[in-house]
Order: structure tokens, then C-alpha cells, then sequence
């Protein structure tokens, strides 16, 4: 999802990033950081699906559909 729309979901929703904050006991920047595509931590992305009624696979696919940028070695 892109960033404003997460923030709209949020707002439908009347979740604050400062109440998703509160509730893991961190900043309300980290919660900022990560809706904001800047990855900070996977409780953070739990919780924010979770404020929305998502998976957190559908919120942030791209955390979670990468492909692995590693070869094995031949």
C-alpha cells in the first residue's frame, strides 16, 4: 500500500500513529518511519496492519514479496 493510503485506512479507522505509539511503548517517529515505507521493525508493521484490518503481507508487500537479490553460488 502506498504510504497515503495507509494514513487514509488509519484515519477511517480513527487510529493515530501516536495511539499505535502508545500501545508498543516507542516513538511516535518509528511508527512515522515505518508507515512511511523506512523500515524500522516488524512489531511495528503488525501493529499497523493490525489498526487496519490488513495482513501485514498486504500493507507492506514489498517486505515480504522481494525477490532474493543473492545467487547461490554455482
Amino acid at each position: 500500500m502506498h504510504p497515503a493510503d495507509i494514513q487514509a485506512e488509519l484515519k477511517k479507522n480513527g487510529v493515530t500513529q501516536n495511539q499505535i505509539a502508545t500501545e508498543l511503548k516507542i516513538s511516535a517517529m518509528s511508527v512515522s518511519k515505518e508507515v512511511n515505507k523506512i523500515p524500522t521493525s516488524e512489531k511495528i508493521r503488525k501493529a499497523i496492519a493490525r489498526a487496519i484490518n490488513k495482513d501485514r503481507r498486504e500493507v507492506f508487500p514489498e517486505y515480504y514479496f522481494r525477490k532474493n537479490r543473492r545467487q547461490k553460488a554455482a
